[in-house]
């Protein structure tokens, strides 16, 4: 008989295995069920964590993309196709940066990138508004994590509008 399944937690997974966390310093890190009901549950978690640390017009930003990028990740990775599939919400802070990742469940079919949208279409426009809003941001893989997309916002605070690692504009940092 074995001993109990050791779980690894998402969150220290992915910041173990990236370097995007260097300068940043924690703020929080919670788990949602992979429902659509969690994109608005996740929004008010982030505006009350937020709320008063970054400028108002950021927070209003990070609160769209992290809608976007949450509900890429109920539709289109196991987190909202199995049952049980949950979504983590990770925020950072630091360098006059405000860090905002999203670790799901990944999926067998596809992996996050920029689609092209038809103009009459009503979806396909999540990942190119975090292409065109934020400073910075990027997609890896973790085979026990899951897939992490990430982005990050100068906070309105210092002055800051470089990202903490660079990218080519048009170009997701991987």
């Amino acid at each position: 008989m074995s001993g109990p399944r050791q779980t690894v937690c998402r969150h220290e997974r992915q910041r173990a295995t990236s370097t995007r966390w260097g300068a940043l310093r924690l703020l929080a890190h919670a788990e949602f069920p992979g429902t659509p009901y969690s994109v608005s549950t996740a929004r008010l978690w982030v505006r009350d964590l937020l709320s008063g640390r970054i400028a108002d017009a950021v927070l209003d930003d990070v609160v769209l993309l992290l809608s976007e990028v949450v509900t890429n990740a109920v539709v289109h990775s196991d987190s909202g196709r199995a049952p049980g599939g949950s979504v983590m919400v990770c925020l950072g802070v630091g360098g006059g940066l405000v860090h905002v990742e999203v670790i799901d469940d990944g999926s067998a079919t596809s992996v996050p990138f920029i689609r092209a949208a038809n103009a009459d279409s009503d979806g396909g426009r999540g990942l190119f508004l975090v292409e065109v809003m934020a400073a910075g941001w990027g997609t890896h893989h973790d085979d026990e994590a899951g897939n992490a997309v990430w982005f990050h916002l100068a906070d309105g605070t210092s002055g800051a509008s470089a990202p903490a690692e660079g990218r080519l504009p048009g170009s997701a940092c991987r």
